[in-house]
């Protein structure tokens, strides 16, 4: 009987090379008497090939036996695929960040439903947007799912090229986007803070050109005017991404009763431990709000009250927009914006 793989077989003197080699349409080509053409058409689902139902499954069982595996490269030369998505942030995360790390599992399981690859790059300080363009466009990837910052150089880059893109959580100029509803979260938060009594507020978000903390901050502007509220009971503090523990004091000068409200969780969990180490009682000296629904485990004292952003599936359904455009779409750049839902907790 035939082998059902070949061999390389080197002999000499003082040694011997047999090494197994992978096996191909050739292979089982000649194990059925069948041109080669009609197994690999067979193996690789060549549309529109027509061929009798039985040779098909003998091919396929003959392919099973053997162990063929198909080869990816020759397989992606022919489509004009690598079957692979991209993931790149710019931002100084790992996958330990919650947001990140969201993103990332949700895209994995949309990958592996999909039979596709996930590829993650992340910005570098010694790395300029050219260079980290042309990794992105060097055909690893099909597509490319972005969260950056609007005055990144790779945004406009990524812009003018042909490589499908879409970016999650934050819109970029002329790029199709899957957010969430950052208006609509705030002003929940700040309607349920007005119901509970408080009348003087603190907006805190680092100042990073980020659409979301843009449309947090105006938000929250927003119904400040609304509200009518006092000039001298409300302010805006930057901050340096989540360090809000750092403008404590400052927050504080607005005396009792005053509501902090951070851009995100991380920023709320790091002045909910501020006020802990100052023996502040909370919500009964100072509320605080995050944004984003992120629970910090190591805050068992404190359900925060927070806008909960439906991450898994802003990711999912950028997913969507990305293979639809790979697969030609010619649809213009659009925003998906899900909806946001509140979490009552006991910090205000």
């Amino acid at each position: 009987m035939r082998l059902w793989y070949n061999r390389c077989v080197y002999e000499c003197a003082n040694c011997r090379l047999d090494e197994a080699m992978p096996v191909t349409a050739k292979d089982i080509a000649m194990e059925l008497r069948l041109s080669q053409p009609t197994v690999s058409r067979i193996l690789s689902g060549a549309p529109g090939y027509r061929v009798a139902e039985a040779t098909r499954i003998r091919v396929e069982e003959m392919a099973r036996h053997m162990g063929y595996q198909p080869n990816a490269v020759a397989r992606s030369l022919r489509q004009g695929r690598t079957h692979t998505i991209g993931l790149y942030t710019n931002h100084d995360y790992d996958a330990r960040n919650e947001f990140l790390g969201t993103i990332i599992g949700s895209l994995q399981r949309g990958c592996e439903q999909r039979e596709l690859d996930l590829l993650l790059h992340s910005a570098r300080f010694d790395t300029s947007a050219k260079t980290m363009f042309g990794k992105l466009r060097d055909g690893r990837i099909d597509g490319l799912i972005l969260h950056a910052n609007a005055d990144d150089p790779l945004v406009t880059l990524l812009g003018e090229s042909t490589l499908p893109v879409v970016t999650v959580a934050d819109k970029l100029p002329d790029l199709p986007a899957v957010t969430c509803d950052d208006a609509d979260g705030m002003l929940q938060i700040m309607t349920i803070l007005w119901e509970r009594g408080y009348r003087r507020f603190v907006f805190l978000a680092p100042d990073q050109p980020l659409t979301s903390v843009d449309r947090r901050r105006a938000a929250f502007q927003a119904e400040i005017a609304r509200c009518r509220v006092a000039a001298e009971d409300h302010a805006i503090f930057s901050i340096v991404g989540e360090e809000a523990g750092d403008r404590l004091d400052d927050i504080l000068a607005f005396g009792h009763g005053c509501a902090a409200v951070c851009w995100n969780d991380r920023a709320a969990y790091a002045l909910l431990r501020a006020c802990q180490q100052r023996q502040l009682r909370v919500p009964e000296d100072l509320a605080v709000t995050g944004f984003d629904g992120f629970p910090d485990n190591k805050a068992p004292a404190w359900k925060l009250l927070t806008a909960h952003c439906p991450w898994e599936s802003v990711a999912s359904a950028a997913l969507d927009v990305l293979i639809s455009r790979i697969s030609g779409s010619s649809e213009s750049a659009t925003e998906i914006c899900l909806p946001i839902s509140l979490i009552l907790g006991n910090t205000a």
